[in-house]
């Protein structure tokens, strides 16, 4: 369990620091002037390249402890993004989804152990709604996929499906120099109620997220 908890905490900063390594001042630092620096030209109106306006990041998507007493599973979810900044307040981006789950139950003189894998990706786009009166406040749209293993209870056996999710919400990010910043995501599940298989990756419409990008 202790090396579990190493190997996220440097994932975790290594998605922080993929973040971090992405600011770039303006040339005049806009911040002795009392405002941000831009984010897709600078001070004299000239448009940043391609490359300096990409933003690696990241964070962890699920994290839970398993009790093998109670039949709680191990859940460790990471989710890599690449964004790019469109125009000053839109955001676009495209991610990897990947979840670990390993479930242990203790009884009697048994112990029963199953593992299992999910991966898929997603895209994105964020829009700053209102900067005027809530700045760093975005509108958030995003499409899911995941490849999940259920349990065909006719076939008596494991299978494999893709499961889809439409997402809305706001995310609120903390912005850290000229792009990157820690976004805190409250997103609401479109399919849930309408998809069983929706709960095989999600314990809630509502999903909550803070990643860094």
């Amino acid at each position: 369990m202790k090396l579990i908890q190493k190997y996220l905490f440097l994932l975790l900063l290594l998605s922080s620091g993929f973040a971090f390594g992405q600011i770039t001042e303006d040339p005049e630092d806009r911040r002795d002037q009392g405002r941000e620096p831009l984010r897709t030209q600078t001070p004299d109106g000239e448009p940043l390249p391609f490359s300096q306006r990409l933003r690696f990041g990241g964070g962890i998507s699920s994290l839970q402890f398993g009790n093998s007493r109670i039949g709680t599973p191990l859940i460790i979810g990471v989710s890599p993004v690449v964004a790019y900044q469109a125009s000053e307040r839109l955001i676009a981006g495209l991610g990897i989804n990947y979840t670990y789950y390993r479930y242990k139950l203790r009884y009697a003189n048994q112990t029963v152990t199953d593992q299992s894998n999910q991966y898929g990706g997603r895209a994105f786009a964020m829009y700053e709604a209102v900067p005027s009166l809530v700045p760093h406040l975005y509108a958030h749209v995003e499409y899911e996929g995941n490849n999940i293993r259920y349990a065909d209870q006719l076939a008596q056996e494991y299978r494999r499906r893709w499961v889809t999710a439409p997402l809305i919400g706001l995310t609120y990010s903390q912005r850290v120099g000229r792009l990157a910043g820690i976004n805190l995501s409250a997103l609401y599940n479109v399919n849930y109620n309408a998809d069983v298989y929706s709960q095989y990756v999600y314990g809630s419409p509502w999903v909550l997220r803070i990643s860094f990008f």
